[in-house]
């Protein structure tokens, strides 16, 4: 027998011993209803402080508006690609305005569909919140943890606050799905299975919403492979379970690909191939002083008084505390502050590469990462507090939130502008016509565009024919645009030098509302 067929027959004959089976090996945690009932009495609460998304009209204007276009599109099965991006190509995917739509339908009740995608968005991060703080007890099996990391959630996203929880913005629509997306990297980088599905749907949800996803999913996906195969993960490869998971992760993916997959193909370039012509042409190089100050601001933003240290001590702190506080941390813990600390490096990384300057919502992500680090923080600091026992402790802080969440959770951005309402009332639109709606670039009339687009979604809601003009054409998908020699009712946008509180009647194809006018040429 050669050596490496002893090797290999040694192998199979300790591995049932060093590998037990993947059910013993991972067994499932439920979380105890005391735990789950603090996330959940606390959205209840949230959506108590705004009955307004069931009861109140609202109309999108602005980025809304163009998401509420793709939903549109997407209820009628008719949308391949995600958001409109500032680098006049669309986010990969459109999974969660397939989503959007789904909900409109189940809330068809709901005052506003602008309404039933806030409920919808609600739900949605729910869902995540609650599998994340699963997979933590599971692996865990303390109390403690998911309290902590239900408190450390609610400091990190203080700057996003209360907004954060309904928000259908890309930017905002990745905040839960790096919740779990860490959560799950991390028990897989321990060699566990159980939690790729997961892992795969967060970062499937992470990448279709935002193009700058793809630099830090990717990367952190392979890193976590390594350890899973470091941990040997593998050895388990042939089990029932690992092929279920693997087969429904993979399933998963196709699914979410398939819209994208077929734009590409079926346009010349695809915007698959203008997302990875973008990043290859990348030669953005930002200087180290405000790359640092932009990365680091997301980990010191939820603490005023931490502004007056210097950001790169504050956050070496926060590194450094559960770095040399380990022996208070459980291995699911210390595995995940690895991948903190890579997902650290690849964000200043990326700040570095952040082609077009660096904004403050495509990173609006990283206070995850920061609520992850206060996590390790909080339990470095009370690893020996002792909750007690009786579920009513639980009870009451579940009660608590409830009542915080309902009297100062109100979405201050929930708010009705009846332009647009009032606009299209007063131009009597036509179904035989087809309306094209422009406005100037310049910095006088540049923000018309925001009524704009919501004149379109108006329009076509309402089963009229309406397009954006070709300067505009990329706020829009296909369905909505139209040449500048087309044959239009053209409703031009603009800004009158006063203000008008009432709607104004200048003459039969034009109008004044508010901080806009508006004439109509046929």
């Amino acid at each position: 027998m050669t050596e490496e067929s002893t090797a290999r027959s040694l192998l199979e004959n300790i591995r049932p011993v060093i590998f037990p089976s993947f059910m013993q090996a991972f067994p499932e945690k439920k979380l105890p209803l005391s735990i789950l009932f603090i996330p959940v009495f606390s959205l209840l609460g949230y959506l108590a402080a705004n009955s307004a998304f069931f009861t109140q009209p609202y109309q999108e204007i602005g980025d809304y508006a163009a998401n509420a276009l793709q939903i549109l599109k997407a209820g009628q099965f008719q949308e391949t690609l995600g958001a409109y991006s500032r680098f006049v190509v669309n986010h990969p995917g459109p999974i969660t305005f397939y989503y959007l739509s789904w909900m409109e339908k189940i809330f068809f009740f709901v005052k506003s569909p602008h309404g039933a995608h806030s409920i919808g968005i609600v739900l949605y991060n729910l869902g995540l919140l609650l599998v994340s703080l699963k997979i933590l007890y599971s692996r865990t099996e303390d109390n403690r943890s998911s309290v902590f990391l239900l408190i450390a959630l609610l400091i990190g996203l203080i700057p996003l606050l209360p907004g954060a929880f309904s928000n259908i913005w890309s930017p905002g629509v990745i905040l839960f799905p790096t919740l779990l997306f860490l959560l799950a990297l991390a028990d897989f980088t321990g060699g566990s299975i159980r939690n790729f599905f997961w892992l795969t749907l967060s970062a499937n949800l992470i990448v279709q919403n935002q193009i700058v996803g793809i630099s830090f999913v990717f990367p952190l996906l392979a890193i976590g492979i390594f350890y899973f195969y470091k941990s040997y993960g593998f050895a388990e490869y042939k089990s029932k379970e690992f092929l279920i998971i693997v087969f429904c992760s993979i399933a998963f993916t196709i699914v979410c690909w398939l819209p994208p997959l077929l734009e590409e193909f079926s346009h010349s370039p695809g915007n698959i191939t203008k997302v990875l012509t973008l990043a290859l042409k990348n030669s953005t190089v930002h200087k180290i002083g405000p790359t640092l100050s932009y990365v680091l601001s997301y980990y010191t933003a939820s603490f005023s008084f931490l502004k007056e240290f210097p950001a790169l001590l504050v956050v070496g702190v926060f590194f450094g505390i559960p770095l040399f506080g380990k022996d208070r941390l459980q291995e699911f813990d210390k595995r995940l502050l690895t991948v903190l600390f890579w997902a650290f490096g690849l964000t200043l990384f990326g700040g570095f590469k952040m082609k077009g300057g660096q904004i403050s919502h495509i990173y609006w992500f990283t206070y995850i990462i920061a609520a992850l680090l206060y996590y390790l923080n909080i339990k470095v600091f009370f690893a020996k507090i002792e909750f007690p026992s009786n579920r009513s402790f639980y009870w009451y802080f579940a009660v608590l939130s409830f009542l915080c969440f309902a009297f100062y959770g109100k979405n201050q951005e929930f708010k009705y502008d009846d332009r647009v309402d009032k606009f299209v009332e007063a131009i009597s639109p036509q179904k035989e016509n087809k309306y094209r709606i422009l406005w100037k670039s310049n910095e006088k009339d540049f923000k018309q565009g925001d009524i704009g687009i919501g004149i379109v979604l108006k329009l076509a809601r309402e089963g009229y024919s309406s397009c954006l003009n070709e300067e505009w054409h990329f706020l829009v998908r296909d369905a909505f645009r139209c040449s500048d020699s087309e044959p239009a009712h053209t409703i031009i946008l603009e800004t009158p030098d006063t203000e008008s509180e009432t709607f104004q009647t200048i003459s039969k194809d034009s109008f004044v509302y508010k901080s806009t006018a508006l004439r109509m040429t046929k």
